[in-house]
């Protein structure tokens, strides 16, 4: 009776017959010549090409192989190096633990495949993952145990094992790689896992609280710690994740899109505003509705709605369009007779009136000429056939002081500004003349050049003094190369011969629109 093989013995019987068994399947076995590859064997498979496969697209079809050895017994799992495991299993190509069971003497019984794809998997990177979190980088030194009987059951026979080893060496090798890349990246993670982040934050009142759950202000934290949860454990994140983050915003479930309707009565064109509503965490005072848009916010609440801009209201830069839709809408609700519709999926809530007093802030007085100015230069802008200006700030429109004089002569019937002289040298001593003025003028990376017809007025106070009493637009277009001779030429056109020239006049007294000095 031949006496019980030693483990290593049994070792070297198993690694024979495995040898054996692969020879005898048509298959091709290599062994590694150092332990610090994960696998024992690489197995290859003919690279028979399948029906409808040319030979330049075939690939080879290969798994990685660690092979186990065990006597029996009433023990049914094997031990295997954490290491080792680890590089088998997130090798690109299929892998597996074979084991071999035998008698003592080193009988060949049974054997058992056990793929490292899906639930197997998923454990070696559960296992991976804490020993990340219990600070083991030692994994050289830690096991992992795999039970057999869970695997692909095969007879020692070597067309048994090709058997066993075809259901992990898929044809389509492309599919089962991208599979694994796949695994590898998100197993673990689709039960509440992701990144996670703990902040230590400085809330300045209920207020400030309350915007940033709706996420209507940032998060601004003194201290932020990011973290990775997979598989219900958290590891803190490494790199430079975090590095720069200042601030940022919590992002309350959206509701879907909704409309925001500012009026001012049935004859003034409506503001419709496209906007995305939110619903924010429960919170006592908070707001039960937020409706964000590019340019503003409002907040539902229980005893009313507030609004509020976004951004710097005075410096920040916006589109033509961008500043005529939030102007009229501001110009309405801050005029006392305005009101503000919401419709959600179809359905309209009742008109909320605006009440005087209710929208505040600073240059309210100031809104119904900023949205004049801006309506007007959007009307130049048609008249002319120029298509887009630039972003531009209130700042730019305060500091446009001959574009505003210039939008109120030509579109305003009741013009605030007038052209004056102290005398006008004239052949005979008329009460009235015609004359031509013209003039380019630049706003927003725009240049337009225009011509008037200006009706002018001897004062009656004086023998030689004239002011305007009337303009009549001839021509506006793009801006010119020459003004000069723009100038000459329609006047030549249109019988006029006194030319008003933008260079003999100087503007004074206050623009139209103030800016923050009064300028």
């Amino acid at each position: 009776m031949i006496d019980a093989l030693t483990p290593d013995e049994l070792g070297d019987v198993g690694e024979s017959l495995f040898r054996k068994l692969c020879s005898q399947g048509k298959l091709i076995c290599n062994k590694s010549d150092r332990d610090r590859t994960g696998w024992d064997f690489r197995v290859e498979f003919p690279i028979d090409a399948p029906s409808g496969i040319t030979l330049d697209q075939r690939s080879p079809r290969v798994c990685q192989v660690q092979l186990k050895s065990t006597a029996g017994g009433s023990e049914t799992r094997v031990p295997a190096r954490l290491s080792s495991i680890e590089r088998l299993a997130k090798d690109g190509a299929p892998a597996a633990v074979v084991v071999l069971r035998m008698r003592p003497d080193g009988t060949e019984l049974m054997g058992y495949v056990i793929h490292l794809i899906d639930k197997e998997l998923a454990r070696i990177l559960r296992r991976l993952r804490r020993a990340e979190a219990d600070g083991r980088r030692d994994i050289n030194h830690m096991t992992i145990t795999f039970n057999y009987l869970k695997g692909k059951r095969f007879k020692p026979t070597g067309d048994e094992l090709r058997e066993a080893l075809a259901e992990i060496c898929q044809v389509d090798v492309a599919a089962y790689a991208e599979m694994k890349r796949h695994q590898l990246a998100s197993l673990g993670y689709d039960e509440g896992g992701g990144m996670e982040a703990e902040a230590l934050l400085w809330i300045e009142s209920p207020d400030h609280f309350t915007k940033i759950l709706s996420g209507l202000a940032p998060l601004k934290p003194e201290r932020l710690q990011a973290y990775d949860r997979r598989f219900g454990i958290r590891v803190p994140c490494q790199g430079t994740l975090l590095d720069g983050l200042e601030e940022f915003y919590i992002h309350p479930p959206a509701v879907g899109p909704c409309d925001i309707i500012m009026r001012d009565g049935p004859l003034r064109p409506a503001a419709l505003f496209r906007c995305e509503a939110f619903a924010p965490p429960p919170i006592d005072g908070g707001p039960r509705l937020v409706i964000r848009h590019t340019t503003f916010s409002v907040l539902f609440r229980e005893d009313g709605l507030e609004f509020e801009t976004t951004g710097n209201f005075i410096e920040g830069h916006r589109a033509l369009e961008e500043w005529i839709l939030l102007l009229r809408g501001l110009s309405y609700l801050a005029g006392g007779n305005g009101s503000i519709e919401l419709e959600f999926q179809g359905a309209k809530m009742p008109p909320i009136m605006v009440s005087p007093g209710a929208i505040d802030g600073p240059y309210i007085d100031q809104l119904p000429r900023l949205l004049e100015f801006v309506e007007r230069w959007q009307h130049a802008l048609q008249l002319a056939g120029v298509a887009e200006t630039a972003d531009f700030s209130l700042d730019d429109i305060w500091s446009a002081d001959v574009v505003q004089m210039s939008l109120d002569i030509l579109l305003n019937p009741t013009p605030l500004g007038r052209i004056e002289f102290d005398a006008i040298e004239v052949p005979s001593d008329e009460a009235q003349l015609e004359a031509l003025f013209f003039n380019s003028v630049h706003f927003a990376g725009v240049i337009i050049t225009f011509a008037t017809k200006v009706t002018l007025e001897r004062d009656p106070l004086g023998t030689t003094a004239y002011a305007s009493t009337r303009f009549a637009l001839v021509d506006i277009r793009s801006g010119v190369l020459d003004l000069g001779a723009y100038g000459a030429e329609l006047a030549t056109r249109n019988n006029i011969k006194i030319l008003i020239d933008p260079r003999n006049l100087s503007l004074v007294n206050r623009p139209l629109v103030e800016g923050p000095q009064g300028r």
